[in-house]
Parts: structure tokens; sequence; C-alpha cells
């Protein structure tokens, strides 16, 4: 246990001892579950940052009597993106980070990575696990190749902080831009990867639906579209499962999820909706009446009966709206889905 002072003590003056004098130190620990924040137990959390954060602490103060030649620390990519499942985990990877840096400042050789998907863990992931991995954009990498990336980090020319990950770059920054305005990996992209937008005419099957239907039907037939493209982004058999005023996390739904959704309602209405659009707008209440606000089919429909029309003021209302209806876990979920 590299958390444990007292053995770890005992260890450490063996060396140069009855032990050859210690040269390195690598640090690959990980203890605990994926789990959701609104899940998330105080055990969870201690398990997670005993086997890196504490240990982490323990190796730098004892290695300061010793001529440690390399302190490398295994981080994670979580702790640059976030993870929704992960945030303890990506928590601790931030802090070794810091470490580094920290150790960096005072003179001592340190270096964090921020690895990626290792080929021999994604093996180890079930179908689900590996779908929702490759759909994020993360793709796994050989182990022989992190393995030889390692050598050029662990150097005194090195930086302090290095991230090396395999990945579909454009389908990660596109599912990024989804929880954040934070363009941090476009850099990456190479010119012309960059997934070219859709071209949204208005002209859809559903917008000529709406405008060919009865007025007092056109806002029922965009609500039963919206469930209907809930239902499919979550996998769900039937739209019968979804109460229209429950927020879609609190069912279930995560930010790849999110993405799926905004991007078919984009499509299906011809209309480009903010990234954003799905957590701003998490029921099926709340996301209807924003889609409502504007596209003309409805906006003249509401006004010709109310005389007033409905705007932004309306719509602000009901983004209000649907944060004061949640529920305590489900304002937790949505954070967690923030920070992810």
């Amino acid at each position: 246990d590299a958390a444990d002072a007292a053995a770890m003590g005992r260890l450490f003056d063996r060396f140069g001892a009855d032990l050859p004098p210690l040269g390195g130190i690598y640090l690959a620990a990980m203890s605990g579950s994926p789990v959701t924040l609104a899940d998330m137990t105080h055990d969870d959390t201690v398990a997670m940052f005993r086997s890196k954060m504490d240990a982490g602490a323990l190796l730098d103060t004892l290695s300061r009597d010793h001529p440690v030649e390399q302190f490398v620390l295994f981080s994670s990519i979580s702790g640059v993106l976030g993870s929704r499942w992960l945030a303890h985990y990506a928590a601790t990877t931030t802090f070794l980070d810091t470490l580094a840096f920290a150790r960096r400042a005072a003179g001592l050789p340190a270096c964090a990575i921020n690895w990626g998907l290792w080929k021999s863990l994604a093996d180890a992931q079930t179908g689900v696990e590996l779908a929702a991995t490759l759909e994020s954009g993360l793709e796994p990498m050989d182990d022989a190749v992190a393995i030889t990336a390692l050598s050029a980090f662990v150097g005194p020319q090195a930086p302090a902080r290095a991230t090396v990950v395999a990945a579909d770059w454009p389908r990660l920054a596109a599912a990024y831009r989804s929880r954040t305005p934070l363009h941090i990996v476009d850099d990456l992209l190479v010119d012309g990867t960059a997934p070219e937008p859709v071209a949204l005419t208005g002209d859809t099957p559903l917008r000529e639906e709406l405008r060919t239907s009865e007025p007092q039907r056109r806002l029922d037939l965009l609500t039963d579209h919206v469930s209907a493209q809930v239902a499919a982004a979550m996998g769900l058999s039937s739209t019968h499962t979804l109460d229209p005023a429950i927020g879609f996390f609190q069912f279930g739904m995560d930010s790849l999820m999110s993405v799926t959704l905004q991007r078919s309602l984009s499509e299906s209405l011809g209309e480009p909706l903010p990234a954003s659009v799905v957590f701003d707008y998490p029921t099926v209440e709340a996301l209807t009446d924003y889609l409502a606000s504007i596209l003309p089919e409805i906006i003249e429909t509401v006004g010709a009966d109310s005389g007033g029309g409905t705007g932004a003021a309306d719509t602000s209302a009901a983004a209000e709206d649907a944060y004061d209806d949640l529920a305590e876990d489900e304002l937790l979920a949505r954070l967690s889905e923030r920070l992810s």
C-alpha cells in the first residue's frame, strides 16, 4: 500500500542500506469504480484519493532524501476533459499534475502524463463501456506505443506535464464542445478534418407537417416529435416511459446521448440549435417550449391565440422553471454532466 506511511517509511529506510539507492519512482494507481456524482459515496472518494493523492504526496515527501532522478506520475486525460463517471478520478489526476509542477518549481524531477485509453484497459471494458468510450472520440492506444512514448517524457528536458492519447479528434472536439464553449482541442484538428456543419434550411418533412397541420395540433406534433427523439437518443423502446416533466438526466441520459439528441433535433427541424440546448432545457416540456419559441409555425399559432406571441422572455422563464422544478438529485446529475 503506497499510501501506508509506516510501511513505506520502512521501505525507504532500506534504500541505500540493504537495497540499492533509489533512482526513480513511478506511480500508476487507481482504486474504486466509475460512479456519477449523484451516486458517489464517501467511501468511493476515500478509496480513489488514497491510492493516488495520498500515495503521491507521501512518495514526494519520502523521496526527497534520496537521489531520485525520475518521479513519474501516471495521470489521465480525464483530468483534461473531465469525466461524468470518474469525477473523483479526474480530481486526483489534476492533483498529480499539480504535484509535478510543484516539484519542478522546487528543483526536483517530476513528470505527470495524462494518458488516454491503453488497449489492455480497453480490452477489459464491456461492450457498452467501450462503445461509450469510442463515441466520445477516444481510441484504444497500443500498449507498446504508450510505453515507447513514455521514454520521451521522463528526462530533465521533458515537460512537467504531457498528454499522450489516441483519438478521433473531430469526434472528440464535437463531443467536448457540447460540454463547454472552451475549444481546447481545436488546435489539434488538422485543416479539413473539422466536421462540416450540416446545411440546415428549415425545409424538412417535420416542418412541412407542421405547416400543413391544423394550428391547434402543431404544438402536440412538436411535443410528440421531441419525445420520440429523446427516446431514440436514449435507446428507449417507447416514449410511454418518459415523463415530460422529469429531467432527462434523471432518466439516465448522459453527455453523449445529449449530443445525439441535439444533432437529431437540429437536422429534423432544419434549425441550428445551441450545443447546450439539452442541458439548458432538460425536460420534454422545457425543450418543447424552447423549440416552440423559435419555430415560426408555432409562434404564429401561439400569437394568434394569445394576441402577444411568445418570445425571449417566455423562453428564459421556461429555462428558469426547468431548474426550479428539478429535485436535488437531478440538479446534482446536471452538475455532473456540466463538469464532464
